[in-house]
């Protein structure tokens, strides 16, 4: 039934043979059973050894290739597939193929550079979407969004050209488009353009969105793009429940942009009213809690901002948003309750502050001097990898590991899409090395196999030149002779003594020998009583000889054959000895390919410890940065407490003096908006 399906997807190059398409489909039935490996193995066989290598072929494996996380494969079967394009132009298929190698192409091209966008490959990304010459309009939105991603914070140059264009730009059609719609309204507020960036928000904040209908090639690039929501069981797929969270991700993310645009034009009253019931296990919770509670503030709602800045810096105490948390709600104490209670919690975000110093100290300090930083962080299955890894093994290590760590520093900077990328690389250098360390033992077992055989084969050379073969062989042949004249004579004269033993053989050279002697008798005396006792004698004999006939036939003709297999494998056992005496160094071709492999494998192993060396480099590096950027944010809130409490003693100070306080400098609510952003 798949097979089918899949079959109608496309035929793309003429019109397939019999024996293309058989071998096609077997590819496909391997594909459908969970074997990717096996499926690419099968088309590079049908390349090589059948010559097959047709428009639908390039591309399914194109598709296994992106599955799988082999982009360079991916890649430069891509090219392949459009310079045949671009060569031949008549031979397109006109059957009744639901897309078309150019709508083909633009798939394979687009889920390419979104796992290379995953994985933080942007410049690669740049290079795969810039291939795009042609949009057809069921991808426009996907289109818009990967190059978004891949030239982010710039503006992607689109080059590709839309063959339809788009209407009502403020009604998202799917994800993509909405996408598409908040990186346009982010980009309006960038500029301050807010009166048309609060439309595309109001729209976003609850559009709904149904799944596009996957065809097969979509589903072949996209795994999780799977057209079918229930399972076996009546239950939401796990991918079905991702688009559904991502969904709502983007109706949350909408509301808190909205509320920013709120704060920023100082309509504090209407940022409340949006967040009042923003939910809380949503993604975007800490800003949206942080935002809220800032405006509470402004709206003068001290209490609920109070409780909102304490629970945000109790529930995400490494958080940046956090942090400025410390800091209006000390000053919004000190403004309206009391000078002392206001110095005791800027005392108290001071002493958090400088805790938080050390620790990411600390935490440098360890990263810097720890022997294997991956020892930090451990990988972790994805909720839905589990039936991947039934399909494809390389395909749950490229693509479904994510990575759970004890560190509340390092589980922040993974936050950075490349640190998290060059983590996974690492990961996955050092499981190709366990493999490569695997390959290398199983090369030292074949040499050591190898070594062994070479002495058994020097040990039968030297016990096979104790036998004489050709004496041997000789001496067989003789006996075949012998017992082929035998029978061939046997069978010519129907003769019974022709087989006859040791002992009827004495008895009939007996009986001859008496035969003669009574015919010389024959002139001297009768001899008829010994005739015909010599007669009966005579008689019984040939009766015996005779009535065994067939029998001791069969057995010489047995013994024919035996003897006749025999002197064949003796003469190959011969010639076999003849090859190993005259060649002893049968096993050099394979010592030779041993040696290859082994510094072949030295080679490899060589080259990823060296780029582990470098990624491990780079880690490092970039979590120093990180450090040093928590470190000066620090630095930076905690001079401003302290600024800030020199201000409150300086009232203190003046209000026991009996003299008119000075007005406070407030901390940077600016800083407070923009966040979130």
């Amino acid at each position: 039934m798949a097979l089918h399906a899949a079959d109608n997807t496309s035929n793309l190059s003429a019109t397939p043979t019999d024996l293309e398409d058989k071998f096609y489909r077997q590819a496909l039935y391997f594909y459908f059973a969970g074997d990717y490996g096996a499926a690419l193995r099968q088309i590079s066989l049908n390349r090589q050894r059948k010559g097959i290598d047709s428009d639908r072929s390039q591309l399914f494996e194109a598709g296994l290739q992106v599955a799988i996380g082999l982009h360079e494969q991916a890649t430069q079967t891509l090219i392949r597939f459009e310079q045949n394009q671009a060569s031949t132009t008549t031979h397109t298929s006109k059957t009744t193929s639901s897309a078309s190698p150019d709508e083909l192409l633009l798939i394979a091209l687009l889920n390419l550079s979104e796992q290379q966008i995953e994985q933080g490959d942007t410049e690669t990304a740049k290079r795969t979407l810039a291939r795009i010459s042609t949009v057809l309009p069921a991808y426009v939105e996907q289109y818009h969004v990967l190059s978004q991603l891949a030239y982010w914070p710039d503006t992607p140059p689109l080059s590709a050209q839309v063959q339809q264009s788009t209407t009502n730009t403020l009604a998202p059609a799917n994800s993509a488009a909405a996408y598409i719609a908040l990186n346009q309204a982010l980009l309006h507020m960038q500029q301050q353009e807010y009166a048309k960036a609060q439309p595309l928000l109001m729209e976003l904040k609850t559009q709904q969105w149904q799944p596009p209908e996957v065809n097969f090639w979509q589903r072949l690039f996209n795994p999780f793009a799977q057209p079918d929501i229930f399972d076996d069981n009546d239950e939401l797929r796990p991918e079905v429940k991702d688009a559904l969270l991502q969904q709502q991700a983007i109706n949350d993310y909408a509301k808190l942009l909205l509320a920013q645009l709120y704060v920023a034009n100082q309509q504090y009253d209407l940022a409340y009213t949006e967040l009042a019931d923003f939910p809380e296990q949503s993604p975007y919770a800490e800003s949206a809690l942080f935002l809220f509670a800032y405006s509470a503030q402004q709206q003068q709602q001290y209490d609920m901002s109070f409780n909102l800045l304490s629970l945000l810096q109790q529930q995400y105490p490494y958080s940046n948003l956090a942090w400025q948390a410390a800091l209006l709600t000390a000053k919004q104490v000190s403004e309206q309750q009391s000078l002392a209670q206001g110095l005791t919690l800027y005392q108290q975000a001071e002493q958090w502050y400088l805790q938080k110093i050390a620790d990411i100290d600390e935490f440098a300090h360890t990263v810097s001097t720890i022997n294997n930083v991956t020892d930090l962080a451990s990988q972790a299955p994805k909720p839905h990898s589990q039936a991947l890894t039934q399909q494809s093994d390389a395909l749950a290590l490229i693509n479904t590991t994510t990575f759970n760590t004890d560190s509340p520093w390092l589980k922040k900077a993974l936050n950075d899409p490349q640190l998290a990328t060059d983590y996974h690389t690492l990961t996955s250098l050092d499981l190709l090395y366990d493999n490569v360390q695997k390959q290398h033992i199983n090369n030292q077992w074949l040499k050591d196999t190898l070594v062994l055989n070479t002495q058994r084969q020097a040990k039968v050379i030297e016990q096979q030149k104790q036998l004489a073969y050709q004496d041997i062989i000789k001496s067989l042949n003789t006996q075949a002779q012998r017992i082929a004249e035998q029978i061939e004579q046997a069978q010519a004269q129907q003769d019974g003594k022709i087989f006859a033993n040791q002992r009827q053989q004495q008895w009939l050279n007996r009986i001859n020998d008496s035969q003669k002697t009574l015919e010389k008798l024959a002139g001297q005396r009768n001899t008829d009583d010994e005739q015909l006792r010599l007669d009966r004698i005579k008689g019984v004999l040939h009766w015996q000889l005779q009535s065994t006939f067939p029998q001791r036939l069969w057995q010489h003709k047995q013994s024919l054959k035996q003897l006749s297999e025999q002197l064949t494998q003796l003469e190959l056992q011969a010639s076999r000895f003849s090859d190993l005496s005259t060649n002893p160094r049968l096993l050099s071709d394979f010592e030779q390919r041993q040696q290859q492999s082994q510094t072949d494998i030295n080679i490899i192993g060589d080259n990823i410890s060296q780029l582990r060396d470098k990624t491990d480099r780079e880690i490092r590096g970039k979590i120093s940065i990180f450090a040093q950027q928590q470190q000066y944010t620090l630095q930076q809130l905690l001079l401003t407490t302290r600024h800030q409490m020199a201000n409150v003693l300086e009232q203190m100070s003046h209000a026991d003096n009996g003299l008119s306080p000075i007005a406070p400098t407030a901390p940077t609510d600016d800083t407070a908006a923009k966040g979130v952003r």
